[in-house]
């Protein structure tokens, strides 16, 4: 699906506000989501935005595809040397102050600039451009509806296959295969440094409660030392609580969602927590209201789990494994702006899209939790984006 010309010159047109009032003359984009978002094609591309006038939009590999995906004029790109001569060909003089996306930016590739725009101050422009990014615009809210829809279909079929002596990475396996055969793009972009991520945590029993190095509140075992996070080669035991964390992703656009499934009942114990889980999940949708300031939202829930329950020990990860947020930005990247998290200064607007997750983590016996991406709208709070029914699924 391509990406609308008017939907790209919006967004074009926001940036270019931004670029004018903080007083930089353009733009050199090379981040796949970045790239993507203001160009409409996901090839090996550097965009130039000028603060006034049209991109250009140079294409590495692969330029045909490039230039039948992308409304705006493409040239082949024939090595980083010619950047400056390209900018000048269609009429612009080169920036006094350049903006560069510097919270990804290899710094090999940063040297390289400064050698072609010897005279160019550069500045950071990655907060602007995420905080663009994280309002969505209608056109992408549906693709996120789409995503969405094809989470409700994976889970059914969770339903259908799940059994006794399953392992958690064929249960996975399964799951991503159903996935695919519905449209998944088939893997999850993020934006931190050093970040990987596969499709989610299919994870059960004590292996849930294991912490690793990705930043989540249950991340799984994994299959080994070398990939420890995700669905482990354990089977999966009756009345053992299952996670299923999945992302998934439908023309760029993700959604993130989880929901606890089991072999037979869980004990009254977990069920507790879970109806816990579910409070807390409407408490943080409520709050999430414009111009609410996203830290003071994170301590609000963090003391009302402190004040009203006995898990607070296990809120969001266990010991030095919790973690600071309650809720992250997603679309074309996992880990977008806004972030419910401790000390986040962003203020909330409509539009901006969160996957809030109260999660509780137990060592030894597993993790209780949920997840569903919401997108932020008046003063009633966020509305529900995910649509798979959040009960318990006891098989």
């Amino acid at each position: 699906m391509k990406v609308p010309s008017i939907e790209l010159q919006n967004r074009v047109s926001n940036f270019q506000n931004r670029l004018q009032k903080s007083g930089i003359a353009g733009a050199l984009l090379v981040q796949r989501a970045d790239t993507l978002y203001y160009s409409g094609t996901a090839q090996n591309v550097h965009v130039y935005i000028p603060n006034v006038g049209t991109p250009i939009i140079m294409a590495f590999r692969d330029f045909l595809r490039a230039q039948s995906e992308s409304p705006w004029v493409v040239i082949e790109l024939q090595g980083m040397s010619k950047i400056p001569k390209y900018i000048l060909d269609t009429g612009l003089t080169l920036p006094e102050i350049l903006g560069l996306e510097l919270d990804v930016l290899p710094v090999n590739q940063f040297e390289r600039y400064r050698k072609l725009f010897p005279n160019v101050r550069f500045v950071d422009v990655s907060n602007e451009i995420r905080l663009q990014r994280a309002v969505k615009s209608k056109w992408e809210l549906a693709r996120l509806d789409e995503s969405a829809q094809l989470h409700t279909f994976v889970l059914e079929f969770a339903k259908e296959i799940l059994h006794p002596g399953m392992t958690e990475v064929e249960l996975e396996g399964l799951l991503v295969g159903k996935a695919r055969s519905l449209g998944h793009g088939g893997y999850v972009r993020m934006r931190g440094f050093d970040a990987e991520f596969h499709v989610g945590a299919i994870t059960s029993g004590a292996r849930a409660a294991v912490s690793s190095c990705f930043d989540g509140p249950v991340t799984g075992q994994g299959v080994s030392i070398a990939h420890p996070s995700g669905a482990s080669m354990a089977q999966i035991k009756s009345g053992e609580p299952i996670v299923v964390d999945m992302v998934s992703v439908v023309n760029g656009y993700q959604i993130d969602q989880t929901r606890m499934l089991s072999l037979g009942p869980l004990s009254k114990d977990l069920i507790k927590v879970y109806e816990v889980a579910r409070k807390v999940e409407e408490k943080i949708r409520c709050a999430l209201v414009p111009g609410r300031v996203a830290g003071e939202i994170y301590e609000e829930i963090i003391t009302w789990v402190h004040e009203n329950t006995p898990y607070e020990e296990n809120f969001m990860g266990y010991g030095t494994s919790q973690v600071r947020f309650v809720g992250h930005g997603v679309g074309l990247e996992l880990d977008e702006l806004p972030t419910i998290s401790k000390g986040s200064k962003i203020v909330l607007e409509s539009g901006m899209v969160v996957a809030i997750e109260p999660k509780f983590v137990f060592p030894g016996i597993g993790a209780v939790g949920i997840e569903d991406t919401v997108v932020v709208v008046d003063e009633l709070g966020a509305k529900y984006i995910s649509m798979s029914p959040r009960e318990l699924i006891i098989i």
